[in-house]
C-alpha cells in the first residue's frame, strides 16, 4: 500500500488523544474516492465538514505476518492487509476496491504528521476476532467536504517493505526508524506502541511502551514497561 497514493498537502498542524469513544456508527459514507485513470492519482477525500478530532470512520483488515507494499503495520509482529491477493493488477483503477467498503483505507494518501489531516488509532476488536484488526480514522484538524485525508506512514511503520517518495515534500518515506533524530523525538507522542517498541529495542533500550490500554469509555492509553 505504501506505493499508492502519496500526494500530501500543507494543511493541519500536529494531532493529539481524541476524547471521543471509539465506535464503528461512523462508516465510508463520510469519505469519498476522488478517481481517476491511474491508482496514484486517485485520493480518499472527506464528504463532510468534520472538526478536529471527530471520528470520520473504522475499518477492518485481515492480520498478516509479512509485510508488503499493499499492508499497514499494526504490531510488532502483524500487518493490515490492503489487498488479499498480491497478484494480478488488482490497483489499476479505484473501481476494483469502490464497493468493498472499508478497503478504501488502502487510498489514503501519506503526509508527514505536521500536515496530516488525519491520524489512525488503533480500536479492541481481538476480544471479536483476534486475526482481525481494526482502526479508527480521526480527523487531525478541521474538515471540509472534499478535504483530502492523509496520514503519516512514519507514524505506524518502523520500516517499510517499499520506500516511495513523498510527493508534497520530495522526500523518502522509509518509516519511523529513518527519520532524523529530532523528527523521532518530535513525532515520539504520537507513533503507534510498537514503534516505540521497536525503537527502543533498536536502541538498546528497556521498552517504554508495552501495549495498549483501552478503557470501558473507549480512551486510550499506552502502556508503561512497568504496568505489563
Amino acid at each position: 500500500m505504501a506505493a499508492l497514493l502519496r500526494r500530501g498537502c500543507r494543511l493541519a498542524q500536529g494531532f493529539a488523544a481524541p476524547g471521543a469513544r471509539f465506535t464503528a456508527s461512523a462508516g465510508p459514507a463520510r469519505v469519498v474516492l476522488q478517481e481517476s485513470s491511474g491508482a496514484l492519482e486517485t485520493a480518499l477525500l472527506s464528504s463532510v465538514r468534520a472538526p478536529r478530532h471527530e471520528l470520520l470512520y473504522t475499518f477492518k483488515a485481515p492480520l498478516v505476518a509479512t509485510r508488503s507494499r499493499h499492508s499497514l503495520q499494526y504490531s510488532m509482529t502483524e500487518h493490515l492487509c490492503g489487498v488479499p491477493s498480491e497478484g494480478g493488477s488488482a490497483f489499476t483503477d479505484a473501481s476494483s476496491l469502490k464497493s468493498s467498503g472499508e478497503s478504501v483505507w488502502v487510498f489514503l494518501n501519506h503526509a508527514f504528521h505536521t500536515e496530516a489531516t488525519v491520524y489512525l488509532r488503533p480500536v479492541d476488536h481481538r476480544h471479536i476476532d483476534p486475526a482481525v484488526g481494526c482502526v479508527a480514522v480521526y480527523a487531525a484538524k478541521d474538515l471540509v467536504p472534499g478535504e483530502p485525508l492523509t496520514f503519516d506512514y512514519t507514524l505506524m511503520e518502523w520500516e517499510l517493505s517499499t520506500p516511495f517518495k513523498c510527493l508534497s515534500t520530495g522526500r523518502d518515506v522509509q518509516g519511523f526508524k529513518y527519520l532524523t533524530g529530532e523528527e523521532q523525538q518530535r513525532a515520539m507522542p504520537h507513533a503507534w506502541p510498537h514503534v516505540r517498541q521497536m525503537f527502543d529495542e533498536h536502541r538498546g533500550l528497556s521498552p517504554s511502551v508495552t501495549g495498549l490500554r483501552i478503557t470501558s469509555a473507549g480512551s486510550y492509553s499506552w502502556l508503561k514497561g512497568a504496568e505489563a
